[in-house]
């Protein structure tokens, strides 16, 4: 038995990264297959920013059993990191999201440490909370310029002056270290001690966990993820305010697109992140005055996915073809 559930893990894991690997092939491909022009790369690049963003709520939420309404705060101080370091010390996109996912990482694990205490909806208020502040810091703090924010030069990487496309092909390379970093995270000690702490605390400490650590670098790790997406964001509209990032449907979208997708799994972020970006485009195709329909139909799809499944649409899907195989193959004995 024992034989049995090693190979379809590992079966399991090959058709996982089988599935990832055609994802980022097709990705590559995009740009350049007929009929594809430089405005729709811009598109695809701001959902690849939703996906990384959802990645770094899933390692708080999926992994850790942490909630989290918080993760546009993330967002905008990757974004504000970055581009105060463009604006007065001149570096560029690279380094920029080096920057920003490291000033990311130390205000998520300052964080951690105040919400050390926090769980469940306590938390999620809490997070709710670091989101306002930070919108309120952004907008009356001077040096973050308020309303009239900051204007960000054109991009460039290594020297070289990027368009929509090479912008494009930076953020898919970006996310794929955070791709692998994630998985990579999740089959790790650390990863383990995370959902140990997810799926019982008391039985993680009393196995040797260390509670304290383990939390703040679950809040560090995802809010460099999360900031990293934010300079991505700064860098694309090459404009940083606090009318931008100090929304707080930011950090809404972000946990709709975890939810949705699958907060415990590594193609969640992807299909939930392709949901939340791409839905208000799809709507202004076919319908003349949306409002606040984009709205609805989030709030309707985390619903009925909390309601049908619950762990999220990837492993619905999942499980409802384990079902339907399992439905043909005892009708053809």
């Amino acid at each position: 038995m024992a034989d049995i559930n090693a190979a379809f893990k590992a079966k399991m894991v090959q058709r996982k990264w089988a599935a990832m690997g055609v994802l980022f092939l097709a990705a590559v491909i995009f740009p350049m297959a007929p009929g594809v022009e430089s405005w729709m790369a811009s598109e695809a690049t701001l959902i690849i920013m939703y996906i990384m963003a959802a990645q770094g709520v899933s390692i708080l939420t999926g992994y850790t059993g942490l909630v989290t309404v918080g993760h546009g705060g993330f967002l905008a101080v990757g974004a504000y990191a970055s581009a105060l370091s463009t604006k007065y010390l001149g570096t560029d996109l690279i380094t920029g999201m080096f920057v920003g996912a490291a000033m990311s990482a130390f205000v998520g694990w300052a964080l951690g440490l105040v919400f050390l205490r926090l769980s469940g909806a306590f938390m999620a208020i809490g997070t709710l909370g670091f989101a306002f502040f930070v919108g309120t810091v952004v907008n009356n703090v001077p040096i973050f310029e308020g309303r009239e924010g900051i204007s960000l030069p054109k991009n460039h990487v290594i020297g070289f002056e990027i368009g929509d496309i090479g912008f494009y092909y930076t953020a898919l390379a970006a996310l794929g270290v955070t791709t692998l970093f994630v998985s990579l995270l999740v089959r790790s000690g650390v990863g383990r001690a995370f959902m140990a702490l997810r799926d019982s605390e008391k039985a993680a400490e009393a196995s040797g966990v260390n509670r304290v650590f383990y939390r703040t670098l679950a809040f560090s790790l995802s809010a460099a993820v999360t900031g990293v997406a934010g300079v991505l964001f700064a860098h694309y509209v090459n404009y940083v305010s606090s009318e931008v990032f100090a929304d707080i449907w930011y950090s809404v979208d972000f946990l709709v697109a975890t939810v949705v997708g699958g907060s415990a799994v590594l193609l969640g972020p992807f299909v939930g992140g392709l949901f939340v970006a791409f839905l208000p485009t799809f709507i202004e195709l076919f319908v003349d005055q949306p409002g606040d329909l984009a709205f609805i139909i989030k709030g309707g799809a985390l619903i009925f996915v909390l309601i049908v499944a619950p762990a999220g649409v990837v492993v619905g899907l999942v499980q409802l073809f384990r079902w339907l195989r399992g439905k043909l193959g005892g009708d053809t004995q």
